[in-house]
């Protein structure tokens, strides 16, 4: 089956669930499929308790600033199959309480002392309450799932970043404080909005994805559902944890321990690209071209080439630049796509905006196409106004060099 399709099957199996989680009382229609889902959930306790966490997983908040997201998972759980895509749940890192600050700890009940580290978090537990609240990251995070990751949303300073932390906070029942828990969670998972009521659930309130959404979305209009790609849909349906990793604005900061025999090593290097236009030539100026690249599924970096190392490189009329980068030296989980999107643009000074080449976009969903084959070339592939020539190299052991001694 596709991975498209099973992510249909379990969005209809959530929707499936979820009313039966409301509404215990409605009747399944006798089918294999439905009675392999009827089989997983007969006890309503297990629904219950799914919401609390299966699993530990030891990431850790050192490196991490507030704002940044973390999405937890749990291979073969109840939300693995109810949410699309190898992350079920979505907590974001507020920092440390503050002396003088009321934390409510929706899981032990009680106040968080100063210095504990926290999360906010959209959940529903009969244990930790029903909406958005605070849980420690001991509890809320490595007492949660298998497997964790961190995602910082690019582009922004952590003054920024913080300012999503106070607007997630004041959306609490009871302000930043929050006490106890709330608003209610939202189990319309199917749709999103910033605020005011959800048409499918009729609850003002968030489900844990469409918070994190909704903060940076609110804010800064940073839109963290990729619509339109394999992991999503369009955007008249919701956001779930893992759009929000796979998001071109999500950059990765820290995980939880990978077992290196579920990944493989992934070296991306940008040789050179032979540009064919000016966009902007004399009287303005020659050609200053720079670079922007996202690869390795949000795993290997993404920004500009540094003014201090390679900066801005000039040219007069067509011809070529040997960039000569590496742009990705990383590992990459076995289960995920590689991506490698490089973006030439040329620097104009102002009142002009800078002008942008042809992009070059590549998504793999299978990277064992390539494992231990050697170094995969586009040699100089031709955009239309630029040629880019970007190599690649996919392996189970580590990679040296390549053959362009990058």
């Amino acid at each position: 089956m596709g991975m498209k399709h099973s992510r249909v099957l379990k969005i209809a199996f959530g929707i499936l669930l979820l009313t039966m989680f409301i509404n215990p009382a409605a009747k399944v229609e006798q089918n294999p499929i439905d009675q392999s889902v009827m089989s997983r959930t007969a006890d309503a306790e297990v629904v219950k308790s799914a919401f609390a966490g299966d699993g530990v997983n030891s990431l850790s908040y050192v490196g991490l600033v507030p704002g940044d997201i973390i999405l937890l998972g749990t291979d073969d759980t109840i939300f693995d199959y109810l949410i699309p895509g190898e992350f079920s749940h979505t907590e974001i890192f507020c920092g440390f309480v503050k002396s003088g600050e009321y934390i409510w700890d929706r899981d032990n009940h009680e106040w968080m002392a100063p210095g504990t580290p926290y999360v906010i978090h959209s959940t529903k537990s009969d244990e930790a309450g029903n909406g958005l609240g605070y849980s420690t990251w001991a509890k809320g995070v490595n007492d949660h799932a298998e497997n964790a990751v961190a995602v910082r949303v690019s582009g922004l300073t952590d003054t920024q970043r913080q300012q999503a932390v106070d607007w997630m906070k004041s959306r609490l029942s009871g302000g930043l404080d929050g006490y106890p828990v709330g608003p209610a969670y939202d189990w319309g998972w199917t749709s999103k909005q910033i605020t005011g009521t959800n048409g499918l659930s009729g609850i003002d309130g968030y489900y844990c994805s469409e918070i994190a959404w909704a903060a940076y979305k609110y804010l800064f209009n940073i839109d963290l559902d990729p619509d339109g790609d394999s992991w999503s849909w369009t955007t008249a349906y919701g956001v779930s944890p893992s759009d929000l990793y796979h998001d071109s604005n999500t950059y990765e900061v820290q995980t939880s321990d990978w077992d290196p025999a579920d990944c493989y090593y992934v070296k991306i290097n940008i040789v050179g690209i032979y540009y064919e236009n000016d966009y902007d030539p004399w009287p303005k100026g020659s050609g200053e071209e720079y670079l922007k690249w996202f690869v390795g599924d949000g795993w290997g970096g993404a920004g500009y080439i540094t003014n201090n190392y390679y900066g801005t490189v000039s040219r007069k009329g067509s011809g070529y630049i040997y960039w000569m980068k590496n742009v990705a030296d990383v590992v990459i989980p076995k289960i995920h796509p590689l991506k490698i999107r490089v973006e030439a643009w040329e620097d104009d000074s102002w009142p002009d905006s800078d002008d942008q080449y042809p992009v070059f976009n590549w998504w793999e969903s299978n990277m064992l196409n390539y494992v231990d084959e050697g170094w995969w070339y586009w040699n100089y592939w031709d955009a239309g106004d630029c040629r880019y020539k970007i190599e690649f190299c996919v392996s189970t052991t580590p990679i040296g060099t390549s053959p362009n001694g990058i």
